[in-house]
């Protein structure tokens, strides 16, 4: 009995071990949804290529039509399709009380920078397009 005991308590350590070494992991990964979610995808490829994400941004989906183009020849992986879906959601997320041009310049900007500090790919501005109806920056 007392082997089955000691048995049972050490399978309880190691799972919990188990749990303990995922759940940091776990907790680490972002994901773009919120009252503001993106869908990034691929278009084309060559210098043709295009990242197009589409999502809203401000109170009440006022601008649930926004667009965001990113004219680059680089195809980006799905990871990195993610990472830029979570950081336009951050942005819109923050910033649904400011006027439509700052949200859009600041969408520009969390786009540019994603693609530097995580893609460590340099997107001009003139490269970047986002539109909410009518309005582009």
């Amino acid at each position: 009995m007392r082997k089955l005991a000691r048995f049972t308590a050490t399978a309880g350590l190691a799972v919990s071990l188990v749990g303990a070494a995922l759940a940091p992991a776990a907790a680490q990964q972002q994901t773009a949804s919120g009252p503001h979610s993106y869908s990034c995808s691929n278009q084309g490829g060559g210098p043709n290529h295009t990242v197009n994400c589409s999502g809203l941004i401000t109170v009440n989906n006022v601008l649930n039509g926004t667009t965001v183009n990113v004219g680059d020849i680089n195809v980006l992986s799905g990871t990195q399709l993610d990472d830029l879906e979570v950081a336009l959601v951050n942005v819109a997320d923050n910033n649904v009380n400011l006027p439509v041009t700052v949200q859009l310049a600041n969408l520009e900007a969390a786009t540019i920078s994603t693609y530097l500090t995580k893609f460590g790919i340099t997107v001009l501005p003139v490269k970047v397009n986002i539109c909410a109806g009518s309005i582009c920056v």
